[in-house]
């Protein structure tokens, strides 16, 4: 394995680790602040338009790919939200979620597949992949999957908390 493969491959083993570690406790129900669910989508916004606002004008089919990086997030950001559990508790007010091991099996594969991409990216250099321009897909993929994950649990806690 050479010294590049290690620089990509090492972070995901790392990461695999740590999610392996807290999957116990993010099984376990904990409390919930929907108010801070938009501070994900607001910070990756300002990241993605700095960037962008430092970059030239990107040509009409980056336009498109990062119009579909979005969907794709936008996708996932709801598929990611359906595996929370969230409950309300009427006497006290408290939400409470919970992840499922298919939560966590969809962040462990979304880390595989970006160190997978970027290592192909970087052992192929005949397939012309610019990691400049996946960096603008990933943070608009970012931004849609954060944006929708956040939008689609406050629309379940809204719904529990006026059944409730």
């Amino acid at each position: 394995m050479n010294p590049s493969e290690m620089q990509i491959l090492l972070p995901v083993a790392v990461a695999v680790v740590v999610i392996a570690l807290r999957a116990r406790s993010i099984m376990r129900p904990r409390r919930f602040r929907p108010a801070t669910l938009w501070i994900g989508p607001a910070l990756t916004l300002v990241g993605a338009a700095m960037l962008m606002s430092v970059r030239p004008v990107p040509s009409a089919g980056h336009i498109a790919g990062l119009a579909v990086a979005f969907a794709l997030g936008c996708g996932l950001g709801l598929a990611r939200a359906k595996l929370v559990r969230i409950t309300f508790d009427a006497e006290t007010g408290t939400v409470t979620q919970r992840g499922t091991p298919f939560g966590i099996l969809l962040l462990v594969g979304l880390l595989v597949v970006r160190s997978g991409l970027r290592l192909v990216a970087i052992e192929h250099p005949e397939l012309g992949i610019d990691l400049n321009g996946a960096t603008d897909l990933l943070l608009f993929f970012a931004f849609g999957l954060l944006g929708s994950y956040a939008a689609a649990l406050a629309v379940v806690v809204g719904r529990l908390r006026r059944a409730g």
